[in-house]
């Protein structure tokens, strides 16, 4: 039997904004189109329409006046005024249905029920099998032995089935019947009142009992207590709530089967809507969907690897997310010609095998080759020879895409592998898997590699980011790996003793907060502590939650002056903080070799700077001299720290990109440049600045570089807003291409949805035609900061290239062991200090040329914190 599906427009549309809607993701195009409702329509359509259907209809609402109105004024009156956001979407998913093919009917005077009733009538007629699509429980009473209604619960991934059976199951009553049941309970959601105190239950002791409303009214009087009152003082509304609740099924329309009939989709029209509305995600479905489908993967699990005749791609299996203490499971390989797994056990034991990897002639392409390196390393194999890298090929195109292989491959449009969680499991579920499963994983990501790579190379070239990920990225993937094997030595005495002296203070400080509180309590319960600071000793200003009085950081700061247990709650928390996470922490991260070796990584951030994880080295607490102590611990193993950092190389990169000629000047005459700003803000020289003014300068020339509002500037250096505003106003006289870069950079953002750096690496900002205001802003503050912050990146990178291969050519046995943002950190043997910083700091100021010159300040000592 042939199927008619029928789709309640209204109920699919409503349901698919609201999903996303009601968090404010209105998913807002580059052209300030809302599309969130017509994104989940779409999907929830794709997915009906996987039934196959040969007749398919979509039924909506026209407008808002029915006969229903007619009969009952107040019907759907207290509903809400259709969003803003959503009433754009139903042209656009009438739109949508054109253009899929997908024929759609409406009436004026009449709903979209109305229509689906007529039209399920219609469907039975011609002897067809009907499914209705709908939220709404009216539509019970249309289902019969060849129409099923589909009540949408979560999408249309979840439905509920209603047929005859199911309804007499449920309530033991027929489909005419809910009709009734609807008369006699009402429809809050449609205004319909029903009998007033009757609820479903009782609703359907009376229809057990009469049959219908008509026949209640016509026993009115033999209906017993409040029941029986209840009934004839509403037996009216019941009526005529039940001749609004019933379904018609007589809509004059003009339609016949041909009208009906789905044919599927014409690629091109459906490609056009998604590119016009750049409903981007959809289009890769319906790409993917015409896409012949790959020849079945075929590999071959040996114990001895053939010889690999040809540059392959090499996939190497690290069990745990921290490669440098992780098992090696295996390795997958792929070229044209070839296809192989190999466990570790057995690689260890194949010489030809091991050879071919630590052959750095035979070219190999992976998947996030530092940790492949790294890994291995550890694990007792050196791997040498990558000379392409698919994550971070990716990285450079899209740097917003999550760190994994699946969605590295989603970019692509290749769906060949599968996700980690089906292969390994994930949190306490996390296990190795069956050979044939860790094979297949392997092999197929390495076919991903080795099929993807000519497409990654030739989007970098299209996009003129060949030279970033080749001459950048890929050299400091290799200078990251050497910098974590080598890790930074810990002195484990030192870090012991401080953890020592600060448990001692945290007790001490217990102590005298119990004593002001006057009682025992848990300092770092957030309830306890609300209760002492709010209840028993009184204080102002206390923000009750649903848990108890918050007392988070800034509420404390607030209250600091009013009692003296606030500051010794807050040191009480800046040491426990820093002896659980550092003082503690590190110890447990300490390597065998007395180092601790940290991650970088390389593809997380959108500015392209480097992140340090697992530990992370990089957020060391400096603002406190507790914090500064902890760096005490990182010693030399060969000699001295030393560090070498940019000076201010935000600022001079604002002064090269917005081509500012008074900052330029001032740089390349050695200027102190805040006291400079100071100077020409205030209208005073030089040597008449104040250290308030520099103060002020300072918070502006580097507050501008983050977009900086009146507000923060008030905040931060405690001035009044009117003060703030004149100040930042006067900035800007003073430095007026600035003011110009600014608003043209987010011009060309809100133009080309995308900044970049001095290097051509891009940030894509999606959300600067966002229709809130405060996202908005905040996106313009990205496109503000992007290209200095990310052109600060770069620059470092260049640095590292060059410095490494300055430590290289000068055979310096001294190396690079941390990288902090703008600085660089070396163990330096004592005999090479001298000519090492000579050699490194010319490097780093002459990796790139700006229209300033760049600066950078060094020191060295026996540990960290010192260096300072």
């Amino acid at each position: 039997m042939n199927e008619l599906i029928l789709i309640d427009g209204n109920s699919l549309l409503f349901k698919a904004f609201y999903a996303t809607g009601y968090m404010g993701n209105y998913m807002i195009n580059k052209d300030g189109i809302p599309l969130n409702g017509v994104f989940g329509f779409a999907r929830m359509m794709d997915k009906i329409l996987e039934q196959n259907a040969k007749y398919v209809i979509v039924a909506f609402d026209y407008g808002k006046h029915t006969f229903r109105n007619d009969l009952m004024e107040e019907y759907k009156a207290q509903r809400k005024a259709t969003p803003d956001e959503l009433i754009p979407q139903f042209a656009i998913v009438r739109e949508y249905l054109d253009a899929h093919n997908v024929s759609y009917c409406e009436k004026e005077g009449f709903e979209g029920d109305d229509i689906i009733g007529t039209l399920a009538k219609f469907g039975e007629e011609n002897n067809l099998k009907v499914s209705i699509y709908t939220g709404d429980k009216d539509a019970f009473q249309l289902c019969s032995d060849k129409t099923t209604i589909y009540r949408t619960v979560k999408g249309v991934t979840e439905l509920d089935i209603y047929t005859p059976e199911v309804l007499r199951e449920k309530w033991d009553i027929t489909p005419d019947q809910v009709r009734d049941l609807l008369g006699l309970m009402g429809d809050t959601a449609d205004n319909i009142p029903g009998i007033k105190g009757v609820g479903e239950k009782t609703a359907l002791k009376l229809i057990h009992q009469f049959g219908s409303i008509e026949d209640i009214v016509e026993h009115a009087e033999e209906i017993k207590g409040k029941l029986g009152e209840k009934v004839r003082n509403g037996k009216d509304d019941a009526l005529i709530s039940k001749k609004v609740a019933t379904i018609l099924k007589d809509v004059p329309l003009d339609i016949d089967l041909d009208f009906a009939k789905y044919e599927g989709f014409a690629f091109d029209k459906l490609k056009e809507f998604y590119t016009k509305y750049q409903m981007n995600s959809l289009l890769k479905s319906l790409t993917l969907s015409q896409k012949p489908k790959r020849s079945a993967l075929k590999y071959e699990i040996v114990s001895k690897m053939p010889e690999i005749k040809k540059d392959s791609a090499l996939y190497v299996s690290i069990f745990d997310e921290n490669y440098h203490k992780s098992i090696i499971l295996g390795f997958g390989l792929y070229n044209d010609e070839q296809s192989y797994f190999i466990s570790f056990e057995d690689a260890l034991n194949d010489k030809a095998f091991i050879d071919y990897l630590q052959d750095e002639n035979k070219k190999k392409y992976g998947f996030a080759i530092k940790g492949c390196m790294a890994g291995a390393k550890w694990n007792g194999i050196d791997i040498k020879g990558f000379d392409f890298d698919l994550s971070l090929a990716t990285y450079v195109l899209s740097p917003s895409i999550k760190e994994n292989m699946k969605n590295v491959c989603d970019f692509y449009e290749y769906d060949d592998i599968m996700y980690d969680e089906e292969v390994y499991g994930k949190g306490a579920k996390h296990h190795i898997p069956e050979d044939d499963l860790l094979a297949k994983d392997c092999v197929s990501k390495a076919r991903a590699i080795y099929e993807l790579r000519e497409e990654a190379i030739k989007k970098l070239k299209e996009e003129e980011q060949y030279h970033l990920y080749e001459d950048i990225e890929m050299p400091v993937t290799h200078i990251l790996t050497d910098m974590e094997m080598t890790g930074a030595k810990v002195d484990v005495d030192v870090l012991k003793k401080m953890d020592h002296d600060f448990d001692e203070d945290i007790r001490h400080l217990e102590e005298e907060i119990h004593t002001l509180a006057g009682e025992s309590f848990n300092v770092a319960s957030p309830k306890q502590l609300g209760t002492i600071l709010f209840e028993k000793l009184g204080l102002k200003n206390g923000k009750k939650t649903k848990t108890g009085y918050s007392t988070s950081q800034d509420i404390l700061e607030k209250i600091i002056d009013q009692h003296p247990i606030v500051p010794l709650v807050l040191r009480y928390r800046m040491l426990t903080k820093l002896s659980s996470t550092y003082l503690k922490g590190l110890q447990d991260q300490i390597f065998p070799d007395g180092k601790i070796h940290t991650m970088y990584k390389q593809t997380l951030t959108q500015t392209g700077r480097l992140s340090s994880v697992d530990p992370n080295l990089q957020n060391i607490p400096v603002r406190t001299e507790e914090g500064k102590m902890i760096r005490k611990a990182f010693v030399s193993d060969h000699g001295y720290l030393m560090s070498l950092d940019y000076s201010q190389i935000e600022l001079r990169i604002l002064a090269h990109l917005a081509h500012v000629e008074r900052l330029i000047e001032a740089f390349k005459q050695g200027k102190d440049i805040h006291a400079h700003t100071a100077a020409l803000v205030f209208g005073v020289a030089d040597e008449e600045v104040t250290s308030n003014m520099r103060r002020q300068a300072k918070a502006v020339n580097f507050g501008i570089i983050y977009g900086m509002t009146e507000f923060r500037l008030a905040k931060d250096i405690g001035m009044s807003l009117s003060d703030a505003r004149a100040f930042i106003a006067k900035y800007y006289e003073t430095y007026p291409e600035i003011r110009d870069y600014m608003e043209n950079i987010v011009k060309n953002c809100e133009q080309d949805g995308y900044v970049s750096t001095v290097l051509n690496r891009k940030r894509y900002i999606p959300t600067i035609h966002d229709k809130n205001y405060m996202v908005r802003e905040q996106a313009k503050r990205f496109a503000m900061n992007a290209p200095i912050q990310g052109s600060g990146a770069d620059i470092m990178k260049l640095a590292m290239i060059k410095v490494d291969q300055e430590i290289k050519k000068h055979h310096f046995k001294s190396k690079i062991i941390l990288q902090v943002h703008d600085e660089l950190i070396f163990d330096v043997y004592k005999e090479e200090i001298e000519e090492f910083t000579k050699v490194v700091r010319e490097a780093m100021e002459t990796c790139f040329t700006l229209d300033v010159p760049l600066k950078v300040d060094g020191n060295y000592a026996d540990n960290w914190c010192d260096l300072k």
